[in-house]
């Protein structure tokens, strides 16, 4: 048996097989892991990997196997098994990956997928603390979440997750787990906005950003934040808009906002869809969300966070 290592990351014990270098281990404990990362042998994927075409244009294969256990295959970076429970992933580095980069990917699918089969929902967002109030920043990839957290970060915010949140509800609260600490950044904004974590960074080759550290230091196992509202950045690069506006949105476009949000978008069956409007509603009971448009232009962004803290108050 391997020796097992365990850490605290996104208010979860991920008690692992597989060593990580981008979360602080935590002492072992008397009481179980909220998820187990078991180490999977060739032999046994061979086993157990679904036979039948799949889409060749999807960079993840997601597939609900016949005993509700889900196998996911993520590029050429690592594949896994997560039980039906989603209690435990067994898991398997594939090519020649690099450490940061496989640790990246793992702990955004695998724990994402398995909070999904636990009956969580989680959002593909970066959450940033401005002043003590902690914001979203939902978007697909290349709407700017990153570019946007990275210029925050350099007026005084912090970092509190990268891609993937979970949130937690408490009475009135909707509350924002801390991830791992690092961002990833295209070369251009990072040099611009964060230029001393860009120099000790390092370079993604799978997703042609760097991962940085957005501070030389941080709090070790964070509590999570109280979340003060949430912003969609709309489309990638869309050239059209011009000027700085925001709108709080309401019904079927909050609704069809925080669904196409979600992090694991794959797993479709009817009680996922049921919960996810459960959880729409829940979160629109207890927190804003804006849509907020603006010019991808460096020179745009004072203005943007100018209205963010109009939004937040002082």
């Amino acid at each position: 048996m391997n020796p097992r290592h365990r850490y605290l990351v996104y208010g979860l014990v991920i008690e692992t097989e597989l060593p990580l270098t981008s979360v602080h281990e935590v002492a072992g404990g008397d009481g179980g892991a909220d998820i187990t990362l078991l180490a999977g042998s060739a032999d046994y994927f061979r086993a157990v990997v679904p036979a039948g075409a799949r889409d060749p244009d999807d960079w993840i294969e997601h597939v609900v196997l016949a005993d509700g256990s889900v196998y996911m295959k993520c590029g050429e970076v690592f594949e896994a098994t997560i039980s039906a429970d989603g209690r435990t992933a067994i898991c398997r580095m594939l090519g020649n990956v690099e450490q940061r980069a496989f640790e990246a990917n793992l702990l955004n699918f695998i724990v994402s997928a398995s909070l999904t089969l636990l009956g969580e929902e989680t959002l593909h967002a970066t959450v940033v603390e401005m002043e003590g109030r902690a914001v979203g920043l939902l978007g697909r990839s290349g709407a700017g979440k990153s570019t946007l957290a990275a210029y925050l970060i350099s007026r005084g915010a912090d970092l509190i997750t990268d891609d993937m949140l979970r949130v937690g509800f408490a009475g009135d609260a909707l509350l924002a787990y801390p991830g791992p600490y690092r961002l990833k950044l295209l070369d251009q904004p990072g040099m611009g906005f964060l230029p001393d974590a860009v120099a000790d960074g390092h370079f993604n080759a799978l997703s042609g950003k760097i991962m940085v550290r957005p501070r030389p230091e941080v709090r070790r196992h964070r509590a999570p934040s109280r979340l003060v509202a949430l912003f969609d950045l709309g489309e990638p690069d869309d050239d059209t808009v011009t000027t700085i506006s925001s709108v709080r949105l309401n019904g079927l476009e909050l609704a069809k906002t925080l669904m196409s949000s979600a992090m694991d978008t794959r797993y479709a069956r009817s009680r996922r869809m049921e919960r996810q409007i459960r959880f729409v509603g829940r979160t629109a009971d207890l927190l804003p969300v804006h849509a907020l448009r603006y010019p991808r232009t460096a020179e745009a962004l004072d203005g943007v966070a100018r209205e963010i803290r109009r939004i937040i108050g002082p």
